[in-house]
């Protein structure tokens, strides 16, 4: 039976031709099978590449998350607490920060919500950005994925005729001051150009 697998031969007739002191060579040779190492079905073992799923699960669902996925994605390699404000912290570290004016796709946006945490309260990663300057990001907020807009232009204004150019990002509250921002226009503090 021949083993399947990589294999490493050893010559058999070396062997024979010293200890029987004989002329002839053999060309057989045996063969060893290393060993193989397989996964189960439901997937590798408890604790194997567990970091990697840590590094994204812990927070997946979150604003930061969506965020990080798609950094990883493109091989930027880091880990965060789960915030926005540490993200932005580290973001802001080690990239460049550009003008909201010259954001363009893959760029992360930070929005200042207005609760104490500065530019670190919120984010968002830019998918596209329209012929009229309005920024069209990813970002997770209550319990979702959402498609929402920036206008840096026009931070605000809600719609242009029957265009949103800027999303709600804060709900309007009863105890807010007059003086309180609630469109993303308004909110946003920050864009970072990560590259790889």
């Amino acid at each position: 039976m021949t083993p399947r697998g990589s294999r490493k031969s050893f010559p058999i007739g070396l062997l024979l031709l010293t200890v029987l002191g004989c002329a002839t060579t053999t060309t057989e040779t045996w063969q060893v099978r290393p060993p193989v190492v397989r996964a189960s079905a439901s997937g590798p073992p408890p604790g194997l590449f567990s970091h990697r799923r840590r590094a994204v699960s812990d927070h997946a669902n979150t604003a930061v998350g969506v965020v990080e996925r798609s950094l990883h994605e493109r091989g930027i390699r880091f880990g965060t607490d789960g915030t926005s404000g540490s993200l932005y912290q580290f973001l802001h570290a080690q990239y460049p920060e550009v003008p909201a004016s010259e954001a363009r796709p893959g760029d992360v946006l930070f929005f200042d919500m207005g609760d104490g945490s500065g530019c670190g309260g919120h984010t968002g990663l830019v998918d596209l950005v329209d012929s009229n300057g309005r920024l069209v990001f990813r970002e997770w907020r209550d319990g979702s994925a959402r498609r929402s807009y920036v206008h840096p232009g026009q931070p605000r204004t809600r719609r242009d005729g029957a265009i949103i150019l800027n999303t709600f990002l804060r709900a309007k509250l009863p105890d807010d001051s007059p003086s309180t921002h609630y469109f993303a226009g308004e909110l946003l503090c920050g864009v970072v150009r990560p590259q790889s």
